[in-house]
């Protein structure tokens, strides 16, 4: 896929950019029939985490089954052990303009699913993805691909348009260490903008975007991929032994630099 003038200033600009339809049918049936092996089925998750909705860890809300309680899983385990996964990250469109955006010389920097299950999905306060990565320069790409319909009543992405260029803010821990919102900077829902989106669909956002999703109020699950792009070129700003366990990478394409990622 080749981005238009229009949206490739648009990307610089606000920070952010929808290509609708960038998965089929088929590929988004595929992801979410594996997902719900993982939380339904015996499906052992190999090389992520799971994690679960806060409220039912600490039995303040109950669920029929304990899969009806996932909030996510994290790691970047999801494309090295699972074919599914795999392909996503590595598919022709999604990878294609990230190139665009980035630079042919590509790694894997995340790779997770985010659950907002029917009435029990939990909002995520604002933040910006950057915050939680040592590493410079600090421009790499989230990418956001919706696996139901996304909507203002089930959780879609809300971005603030041009955040991304007031740099990194101060974020706190809210329910734990890696559950963490802006506290330098107060945001209200009228700052953001709602995206939302059919399955399939795929929202890419500059690192440095502040952003939320509201709780999930319907009875529909709301769904997502999320991959990080980031160039080759990039340096993690710790030492090894210093790195938060979540930080690592993953080749994509083009070559890899001495002293990099």
């Amino acid at each position: 896929m080749e981005l238009s003038d229009s949206e490739f200033e648009q990307y610089q600009t606000e920070g952010y950019l929808v290509v609708e339809d960038a998965l089929d049918t088929a590929m988004v049936d595929r992801v979410k029939t594996r997902l719900r092996e993982y939380t339904h089925g015996d499906r052992t998750p190999e090389g992520f985490e799971r994690q679960l909705e806060p409220r039912v860890e600490r039995g303040e809300l109950e669920v029929e089954e304990e899969g009806d309680a996932v909030r996510k899983f994290e790691g970047l385990g999801m494309v090295e052990t699972d074919d599914v996964f795999r392909e996503v990250a590595n598919d022709d469109t999604i990878v294609s303009v990230a190139a665009q955006l980035l630079g042919e010389n590509l790694k894997l920097l995340r790779s997770a699913a985010m659950f907002k299950p029917p009435e029990v999905g939990s909002e995520k306060g604002y933040h910006q993805d950057a915050a939680y990565y040592p590493i410079q320069p600090m421009d790499h790409l989230t990418v956001w691909i919706a696996l139901d319909e996304a909507t203002t009543e089930n959780g879609c992405m809300n971005v603030v348009p041009g955040g991304h260029k007031d740099g990194l803010l101060g974020h706190e821990a809210v329910e734990y260490d890696t559950d963490i919102v802006i506290a330098e900077k107060d945001y209200d829902a009228e700052d953001a903008v709602p995206i939302p989106m059919e399955p399939g669909s795929v929202l890419f956002t500059h690192c440095l975007v502040p952003h939320y999703t509201a709780p999930n109020t319907t009875e529909n699950w709301r769904r997502a991929l999320i991959n990080s792009y980031m160039r080759s070129r990039s340096r993690f700003t710790k030492p090894d032994e210093e790195l938060p366990p979540w930080v690592d990478s993953v080749h994509i394409q083009g070559e890899g630099f001495p002293g990099c990622v």
